[in-house]
């Protein structure tokens, strides 16, 4: 019979480097035995990526560490030099063809990927951190498609994925406006409004829609965005191109929608980094304790907003209570700013205490700009709205949910999964606070 392990005492030898360190192997030997017990295994995975938090703390024991994380699938985390044969050859096997670049994908990833490799059409659920995106760029390496459509939600993703996309300009035309007339082989990157405006598609053989939950869902309409994700699926299907939909947290789709559309529904809850959940104590005025708890952080931090009004009173609030650190190479980014806007203007003024600011409002070269600076570390905390939670990618350590609202309304809870999904990030934190 298995030995028992005691995970609340796990967790807390794992968050402890001290702890790590006077017996390395005793630990390792605990998430072992987490890992082979097949009854529970998102316990598992959750093990090893706390371990991961504090590799070098393991010291020479770090190949037994490469080991586990390759029994829970977490392939890109493991280190190949430290591999035995079948471990590499595992490791080698979960690599995706033709990327230039050294991924490896994990093992519900992989799955992913060869289905649609294998000409299937694949809608996914899968949590934020899975690396959907990734699995884009994979099969747009491959060179078998001819056209492909990627369809995101926001102009902000736009931007995004045409900057992630630029690594394959020399095979593929990269079209992300209507004014854009396509080439011989061609990337269209656009949002379902865009998609459906767009009068020059040539045949598509290939197309991605990022949110796909939204589509069939009227009675929820925001702005026509709904309909349009419709409308844009339906134009696109008329090409009897292979599809690829994906999202996070969605249980399940209609009864007899994989049939009528010949697709597999894969639903995964697969992580690759740990969110955790901390609610913060105390009592009275709101805003008093966010600037206190944002005091004690030190890693990047996102603060969810339910408007660009409070937003801006937010980071009032956090220069005003001393929030922040001088950030002088932020300086002259501040003073063109300041020439430009106006020189009391609150966006300037926080950028020079590492704060960055971001919602709907803002000139997208300055959104684009915060988001930059804070995923190379140059801002400490980017406060923000949805329009940063609707899958706009950063390095967030720690998320803060200030608000519960969207504008008026409340947010639930498969808008909060979304905001508690950025906290995290493969390869930078294993282990995100929400």
């Amino acid at each position: 019979m298995a030995e028992a392990v005691d995970i609340a005492d796990l967790r807390e030898t794992l968050r402890s480097r001290d702890k790590i360190a006077g017996d390395p192997f005793g630990a390792l030997k605990r998430v072992a035995l987490t890992v082979s017990d097949s009854s529970r295994p998102r316990l598992a995975t959750e093990m090893v990526l706390r371990a991961l938090e504090n590799r070098e703390a393991f010291g020479a024991h770090g190949p037994i560490l490469d080991s586990l994380v390759r029994s829970v699938g977490l392939f890109p985390y493991a280190n190949p030099d430290a591999l035995d044969l079948p471990d590499l050859l595992a490791y080698e096997f979960h690599r995706p063809l033709e990327m230039r670049d050294d991924t490896v994908f994990h093992r519900e990833q992989a799955e992913v990927y060869r289905r649609l490799l294998g000409g299937e059409n694949v809608i996914l659920s899968a949590p934020t951190s899975f690396g959907k995106s990734r699995i884009i760029d994979a099969l747009i390496a491959l060179g078998r498609y001819r056209n492909i459509v990627v369809v995101v939600p926001t102009l902000a993703l736009i931007d995004e994925t045409r900057r992630r996309l630029a690594k394959f300009s020399d095979r593929y035309k990269i079209v992300t406006h209507l004014s854009q007339h396509p080439g011989d082989q061609n990337v269209f990157v656009l949002t379902a409004e865009r998609a459906v405006a767009y009068r020059e598609f040539p045949k598509i053989d290939f197309f991605v829609i990022d949110e796909f939950y939204k589509i069939g869902a009227i009675e929820e309409d925001d702005k026509g965005r709904v309909v349009a994700l419709n409308q844009a699926f339906y134009r696109l299907r008329k090409h009897d191109a292979q599809f690829y939909l994906l999202g996070p947290n969605v249980e399940k789709i209609p009864e007899g929608l994989e049939g009528t559309f010949r697709c597999s529904f894969v639903k995964t809850n697969s992580q690759t980094v740990i969110s955790e959940i901390h609610l913060v104590p105390g009592t009275g005025d709101a805003e008093q304790r966010l600037v206190t708890l944002a005091k004690s952080l030190t890693d990047p931090t996102l603060i969810f907003c339910s408007s660009p009004t409070r937003v801006n009173r937010t980071a009032e609030a956090f220069l005003d209570g001393g929030v922040g650190v001088d950030t002088e190479q932020l300086r002259p980014a501040a003073d063109w700013i300041s020439r430009t806007f106006h020189h009391d203007w609150i966006f300037g003024r926080a950028l020079l205490r590492g704060i960055g600011i971001h919602h709907g409002k803002l000139p997208r070269a300055l959104s684009q700009y915060v988001v930059r600076m804070f995923n190379e570390e140059k801002l400490r905390f980017l406060i923000c709205t949805s329009t940063l939670i609707e899958g706009v990618n950063t390095k967030a350590k720690n998320v803060v949910v200030y608000d519960n609202r969207i504008a008026r309304q409340k947010i639930d809870y498969f808008t909060f999964n979304n905001i508690k999904g950025r906290s995290g990030r493969m390869f930078q934190h294993f282990i995100g606070r929400v």
